[in-house]
Parts: structure tokens; C-alpha cells; sequence
């Protein structure tokens, strides 16, 4: 017969192993957003922004965790051609959440950021930023 105290490690070890893998697979998951072209083009379009960077008090400017639950503002269609993000963002005074809109071409794969707007967390103004020359159409 299988003792308490072996049944009590098993569902301890367990319970550790599951905890570590979501953890690293979160981990993971926002490590792959964080290096998608559309990320990185929105965030190169809001430091290149006089207005949003002033309004965050920014340099610095740092980047926070996505809220990987919230599938209605954080979502990523590679297949379908599409990326809508609200990506935390902290300044030197102000937290915000850069919005972001980005389309990907069929042909070419290249992602464009259509629209980015800057929503200062105490203040509620939003900065909607206009992307390089280079990203509109």
C-alpha cells in the first residue's frame, strides 16, 4: 500500500512541475511577442515621438509584461495578416499603454503599423502618435 507521505511529495513535485511550466511557457510566449516585428516597429515609432516620449517623462523608456489573458486587446494573427497590442510602457514620470494596430503584407510579410495611440495611466490623455514615413501607406 502507497504511504500519505509518499502521495503528499508526489502531489508536491507535481503541483512544482506545473507551476515551473506555466511560468516558463508564459515566459516564453512574451518573449516571442516581444521579438515581433510589429512590436518593434510600434515602440521604434513611440520613442521617435517628441510628444508621447515628453508626455511619459521618457528616457527611459521601459517595457512591462503583456497581459496574456486579455485576448481582446492582445492579439496576434501572423496567418490572418493582423496584430492589435496594448503593450505597458513606463517613462521616467508616467506609466501608459501603447496601443498598437499593425497589418502584415501577403507578398512581402512585411508588418506596417497603421495606428498607435499612447494612453497615459493617471492623467487618462491619449497621444495618438503618427508612425515613421516609412510605415504608412
Amino acid at each position: 500500500m502507497v504511504s500519505t507521505e509518499l502521495l503528499k511529495r508526489i502531489a508536491l513535485y507535481g503541483g512544482a512541475l506545473a507551476l515551473g511550466s506555466a511560468f516558463l511557457m508564459r515566459n516564453r510566449i512574451q518573449t516571442g511577442l516581444a521579438a515581433g516585428e510589429y512590436y518593434k516597429k510600434s515602440l521604434e515609432a513611440l520613442s521617435q515621438d517628441p510628444t508621447a516620449m515628453a508626455a511619459l517623462g521618457a528616457p527611459p523608456l521601459k517595457t512591462r509584461r503583456l497581459d496574456l489573458g486579455d485576448t481582446e486587446a492582445n492579439n496576434v494573427q501572423p496567418h490572418l495578416g493582423y496584430a492589435k497590442l496594448d503593450i505597458p510602457v513606463v517613462g521616467g514620470r508616467e506609466k501608459g499603454t501603447l496601443r498598437t494596430y499593425c497589418t502584415r503584407d501577403a507578398t512581402t510579410g512585411a508588418w506596417t503599423v497603421e495606428k498607435l495611440q499612447l494612453l497615459i495611466e493617471k492623467t487618462g490623455q491619449m497621444v495618438t502618435i503618427v508612425p515613421p514615413h516609412s510605415e504608412r501607406r
